[in-house]
């Protein structure tokens, strides 16, 4: 099995400071990927492909020349080992979800969130991670996989209040997060942003049932500081919106 230390990404935007800003969120969140190409359209996109061993593509939906639908099409038929993901806003939302039947991998709508970009790379990660085996993280940190765990575990306990960077955290720990990602993973039997959920739900479901803090501030709690995506994660991840939630529940 090739061995690989990181993951290379080309990003396909006509806009100039959306694929910078892109850039920087992908390489902030997960530094095991890696911008290596960036193209304005699809023909150009294509090219790049030709010439360079590329994992990973982000592209936008609406581009000149060839649009991101057909350069989706075309990554599919020619290389289908590469993960493609689309970048749309609501108005193209129908033709986002077609691309997934067609062999997307998935879509981000725009404006990305933190969160949302960071579950795609996770799930990309693990796909990778199949294909392309990592060296042995005790190998290259010196500590057993039981530490690492044990670690992280302690440090998202301590910190799920906050934002949580992984790629930092990962940093410290002396390697990659697609490392710390792998070794949670096997251990926990999920991911280390799915712990982190987990533990933010069972804390907000605490706080609803046995306060009388609002809804906006259990969010904060909780480590969601915008009320109404901590409300969209709550009713995804509990089946119910925090108000009910607290009806059911509360003494």
């Amino acid at each position: 099995m090739i061995k690989t230390d990181h993951y290379n990404v080309l990003l396909a935007d006509d806009e100039y400071m959306l694929r910078q800003a892109l850039k920087r969120r992908i390489t902030e969140i997960d530094d095991s990927f890696r911008i290596v190409s960036e193209c304005g359209e699809g023909k150009s996109a294509l090219e790049a492909l030709r010439e360079g061993n590329i994992h990973v593509v982000f592209t936008d939906i609406r581009m000149p020349e060839m649009d991101g639908l057909e350069l989706a099409k075309s990554i599919h038929e020619a290389y289908p080992d590469i993960i493609t993901v689309i970048l749309t806003g609501y108005a193209d939302f129908e033709y986002a979800q077609e691309a997934i039947r067609q062999g997307v991998f998935d879509y981000l709508l725009k404006p990305v969130s933190e969160e949302k970009l960071a579950a795609v790379l996770e799930k990309i990660s693990l796909i990778l991670q199949e294909k392309y085996e990592l060296p042995d993280a005790e190998g290259i940190s010196g500590k057993s996989a039981a530490e690492i765990v044990k670690q992280t575990e302690r440090y998202i306990r301590e910190n799920f209040r906050e934002e949580i960077d992984f790629g930092a955290l990962a940093c410290d720990l002396g390697f990659s997060s697609a490392y710390l990602s792998k070794i949670f993973t096997k251990n926990k039997g999920e991911s280390p942003i799915r712990f982190l959920t987990s533990i933010r739900m069972k804390e907000a479901k605490r706080l609803l049932a046995d306060t009388d803090e609002s809804i906006a501030r259990v969010g904060e709690l909780c480590g969601y500081p915008d009320q109404f995506y901590f409300s969209r994660t709550f009713r995804k991840e509990v089946g119910e919106n925090p108000t009910k939630y607290r009806k059911l529940h509360s003494e």
